[in-house]
């Protein structure tokens, strides 16, 4: 009876976790379970792979595709995972004790998430795990952290309640709930506003910027900055977190240029690897110094015109750079940017490009010296296997040794196609798709 009433307490609290209505404060199941003809390593694996969170991992793998950075953060698949998890734990006693804690791995915050109830499960969790003296409360199982807020009405059920409760319901709690995260490795932030008419950003912080600064910047990997995160960090804020981050590793989102404006005049963090560049001011060159980020060699480029930003990045950070993403969709001159790739970025092996569509295929005579090479295709399923044989045949370059499509769907198609031989020119690289299986017609 006993078990069946812990299972019942349990359920109870995820549900409000995972259909961000109402979370209650519960134990942690007992850890005494049934055993099962798996060992337990197995089974924790098994249940790890069924409810993954999506974008988890801080570290970027070959060939470091920076384009995704710019995508609008994964909450369907992220709740898609939050009911999987949920659902299993319901199974048996046994894998709620194992996916009860999975569930706090990734928090999203966003308009209806009733961060009270959140607050009281978590603040209790710390308060259960300091008695005990054994189990780690649930916000050091967090890794990563989504505040996807907005100040609308629209999306609340109560329209009569007022601006200013709102905003304290939404964003009041914001620094209780970073006290609690001791282990964060990923932090995600996208604030919506309502239409400013040329007024000055609204701040909703409040002791959320210290608080994240003190207790997760030690730990903190990853920092995405979609939307108007300037809400919630002040820019002296902001530059005072990346100076207390001797961890972090990456800093991407489309919102990275209005937070920290020219690249090169960043703190001095050590372990910077991956960095988008995508401001829309000009840089005066105050402020620049080199060495202070000495381990950055991968770059995201989404330009606007008139910004200077990425020249300066490159004319100091160039000889460090191996890898560049580069974004063409806002119909750019890209001879300009290969021509400088090519003066600043001597030791640049991999490049990769976005375009719209296979017909915006830019003209690639001056290529730089990179031995891979990276096509996404935003309307890729627009374009026939005939047009992109005949473009990629087009390219033309001695250093080159592998060509990556990196739209998914590629491999089927080229696969079922009875024209990729004749519209295939030779050529000394490969061509792959975006897992890597080698494209194009047999030998």
């Amino acid at each position: 009876m006993r078990g069946r009433v812990g299972l019942a307490e349990a359920r109870t609290a995820q549900a409000g976790l995972v259909r961000r209505t109402r979370v209650h404060p519960f134990s942690a199941p007992s850890t005494s379970i049934m055993p099962l003809p798996l060992p337990i390593e197995i089974v924790e694996c098994i249940l790890d792979l069924a409810g993954a969170f999506p974008d988890l991992s801080v570290y970027l793998s070959p060939p470091y595709s920076l384009y995704s950075t710019d995508h609008d953060l994964p909450l369907t698949a992220i709740k898609l995972s939050a009911n999987s998890l949920f659902s299993l734990a319901l199974v048996c006693k046994q894998w709620n004790t194992i996916c009860t804690p999975r569930l706090y791995r990734c928090l999203p915050i966003v308009d209806d998430t009733a961060v009270d109830a959140l607050l009281r499960t978590l603040e209790q969790s710390q308060i259960t795990a300091a008695v005990s003296g054994s189990d780690m409360p649930f916000g050091s199982l967090t890794r990563h952290l989504i505040v996807a807020l907005s100040d609308d009405s629209s999306v609340n059920d109560n329209e009569s309640e007022g601006f200013e409760r709102r905003i304290v319901r939404r964003f009041g709690n914001l620094g209780r709930l970073a006290r609690c995260l001791t282990h964060l490795e990923i932090l995600s932030i996208s604030i919506f506003l309502q239409d400013m008419w040329g007024l000055p950003l609204p701040y909703y912080g409040k002791d959320f910027a210290a608080t994240v600064t003190q207790t997760c910047a030690p730990s903190l990997l990853k920092l995405h900055l979609h939307h108007e995160a300037l809400v919630l960090f002040s820019r002296r804020e902001l530059r005072n977190l990346l100076e207390s981050s001797p961890n972090l590793t990456t800093i991407t989102g489309p919102g990275v240029g209005d937070c920290i404006g020219c690249p090169v005049t960043l703190p001095y963090i050590p372990k910077l690897k991956y960095l988008a560049v995508n401001s829309k001011g000009l840089c005066d060159h105050i402020g620049h110094e080199d060495d202070r980020t000495p381990l950055l060699d991968h770059i995201h480029i989404r330009q606007v015109l008139l910004s200077n930003h990425w020249v300066h990045l490159l004319s100091v950070q160039g000889a460090r750079l191996t890898s560049v993403s580069l974004d063409l969709r806002l119909g750019l001159n890209c001879s300009e940017y290969l021509s400088k790739f090519a003066k600043f970025c001597p030791n640049l092996s991999y490049l990769e490009i976005c375009i719209d569509d296979w017909v915006d295929f830019p003209r690639l005579e001056s290529l730089p010296p990179v031995e891979r090479f990276g096509i996404h295709v935003h309307e890729a399923r627009n374009s026939c296997v005939d047009l992109i044989c005949k473009t990629i045949a087009t390219i033309q370059s001695p250093s080159l040794k592998v060509i990556q499509l990196m739209s998914p769907g590629m491999f089927e198609w080229f696969a079922s196609s009875d024209s990729v031989k004749s519209a295939w020119s030779p050529h000394a690289f490969r061509v792959v798709d975006c897992d890597g299986r080698e494209l194009g017609p047999p030998e």
